[in-house]
């Protein structure tokens, strides 16, 4: 028997990512657009045209589509927020208690106070499906070395190394948002990915240290910042990230995952544990596994295997985190990144920043 399409709407279809899940959502086979409406950054975009070209209903903000869905004037099973950071906290509460799924795009807030107050209002909407878009975690280099964290394969990790550096163009700035602080920034609109996919691997960050480094575009935001990091189950590690510099070191630059984006290859992040290591994008594991115990040290040629690639295959992670979004609409899931689990990568940001303002480690607050 045939399942009926999941009718989903889209706010902020105009932005970066929001084209990219408009084109998800007309290319999914269990889809289908219910309705476009502006962000607060669409006002001088098409998206009164695109909705006429697609031939569905256009309006000018949520609370109109809300009224037309409590209406009964139009059909809608979820929602994508693709809109400014700092809208998604308030947006999301205007849905909260329709019975909608919602996808929120990350990060699902901008502060940990903000974050709990959305928790509080979504956490008694029984009959509401939220759902927050690191989409990361359906890229197949993410589940290939979760994998082999999971699998034991690595042995116990003791540190993670990573780098995240582009040149973001000027253009970009040029949506007011994007240079305000606790709107845009690095550590907000970036670093927040990697956060979320290394707790995703390896739980719990409690404590950071930050550095920033020199500003050199006239905006307040922050754009250059080394992290130290310590994970409640034992690892440390660091984390580089800077859009201000001419560098192909990047996660999309490594994984191609962004067409919009070159493609270098060049190494992003690496796990190194006491049975072995492995490396985005290459997914090469070093190990020692077929050698005796007294000739597994660094006197001993190491083994590489390649087995994690497996796990790799071209279904772009977006179209990907959709699927899984429609199933969790279906009530077929439960959804990959639950508010709460989206919140602990808000609340290793905040303690970034309060950490940049003290100069000294801070412990990462927890619901």
């Amino acid at each position: 028997m045939l399942k009926p399409k999941i009718r989903i709407a889209i706010a902020g279809s105009s932005g970066v990512i929001g084209q990219r899940h408009l084109q998800h959502v007309l290319e999914e086979q269990d889809a289908v657009l219910a309705a476009i409406m502006l962000a607060i950054s669409d006002c001088d975009s098409n998206v009164p045209g695109v909705a006429k070209q697609l031939n569905v209903p256009f309006f000018k903000d949520t609370l109109d589509f809300i009224e037309a869905y409590k209406a009964g004037s139009l059909g809608a099973d979820a929602i994508i927020l693709a809109t400014p950071t700092h809208t998604h906290v308030p947006l999301t509460k205007q849905l909260a208690g329709l019975g909608l799924a919602v996808l929120i795009e990350k990060p699902v807030a901008t502060s940990a106070t903000e974050g709990r107050d959305l928790l509080r209002a979504c956490q008694d909407d029984e009959g509401g499906v939220y759902m927050v878009g690191h989409h990361r975690r359906h890229h197949g280099q993410v589940r290939a070395v979760k994998h082999a964290v999971d699998s034991g394969s690595l042995g116990t990790v003791v540190g993670v190394n990573g780098v995240w550096t582009w040149r973001k163009s000027e253009s970009y700035f040029q949506v007011p948002w994007r240079q305000r602080v606790g709107a845009g920034g690095v550590i907000l609109t970036n670093a927040i990915h990697e956060i979320d996919m290394l707790q995703y691997w390896l739980g719990d960050i409690s404590e950071v240290y930050a550095l920033e480094g020199v500003k050199t575009r006239p905006f307040p935001v922050d754009s250059t910042v080394q992290i130290t990091l310590k994970f409640a189950s034992g690892p440390i590690g660091s984390f580089f990230l800077s859009d201000a510099t001419t560098s192909g070191t990047s996660w999309e630059a490594a994984t191609g995952e962004n067409p919009d984006f070159p493609v270098t290859g060049e190494p992003t992040l690496s796990l190194f544990g006491t049975r072995g290591s492995i490396s985005i994008p290459s997914l090469t594991r070093f190990h020692y596994d077929n050698r005796p115990d007294a000739e597994k040290n660094w006197n001993f040629p190491l083994e590489m295997d390649d087995t994690a690639r497996q796990l790799l295959d071209t279904v772009p992670p977006f179209a990907r985190q959709l699927q899984h979004f429609i199933a969790a609409t279906r009530r077929e899931v439960e959804p990959n990144c639950s508010i709460s689990e989206a919140l602990s990568a808000v609340f290793v940001v905040e303690a970034i920043f309060k950490s940049l303002e003290s100069h000294s480690p801070v412990a990462v607050d927890r619901l």
